[in-house]
């Protein structure tokens, strides 16, 4: 699928006009001013959550803002994500009753705070997708970016008797134990 739009905010935006129709038959009112965005939540990069509301009395122009994970790509799961975080932006706080009755209405399935395309979402918004084209965005892959951290003892080793023990560079630097068996340790690799 090729994609209509180079930027993630503009089929974000090409979304949510798409989408107020879709709300407004079923007498959701969302507000003028909403912002889309591909950003991580307040939850920031080793938060779960993939989606987020931000109230008008939150911005300095009392603009809706709405954050869309970058770790999604998938034009189906963020357009989702996005009618989810809309039905909060249309005044429906909390994950509770009014909140299930209005996901199922744009179906939506799952719990309330974690939903996900219902059984009829695809024929219902399939000509939204259409429209949209794909996603203009690569997901980050997060745990990629993390380097591994090693130890951070090192090892010393007795060459006579094979004894080890750890210690940290900083003892190591003033100098090597001496082993039980009489002979200095050497660090791992053979520095000292």
């Amino acid at each position: 699928m090729t994609t209509k739009f180079t930027t993630r905010e503009e089929w974000l935006q090409a979304a949510l006009d798409e989408l107020r129709p879709e709300f407004s038959s079923r007498s959701l009112s969302l507000p003028q001013v909403i912002r889309t965005a591909c950003g991580f939540t307040s939850a920031g990069r080793r938060g779960r959550v993939i989606g987020e509301c931000w109230s008008p009395k939150a911005s300095a122009d009392a603009a809706t803002e709405i954050l869309i994970s970058p770790t999604l790509d998938d034009g189906r799961e963020v357009l989702a994500v996005l009618i989810h975080e809309l039905i909060h932006a249309s005044g429906i706080q909390g994950h509770g009753k009014a909140f299930g009755r209005a996901a199922a209405a744009m179906d939506l399935a799952g719990p309330n705070k974690s939903t996900f395309p219902g059984p009829g979402f695809n024929g219902r918004y399939a000509p939204i997708l259409d429209f949209l084209g794909a996603y203009p965005h690569a997901k980050l892959l997060l745990a990629q970016d993390k380097p591994k951290q090693g130890t951070r003892m090192l090892k010393a080793a007795c060459p006579s008797c094979g004894y080890t023990v750890r210690l940290t560079a900083k003892w190591a630097a003033l100098g090597l134990p001496t082993c039980v068996c009489g002979d200095t340790l050497a660090l791992e690799g053979g520095a000292e």
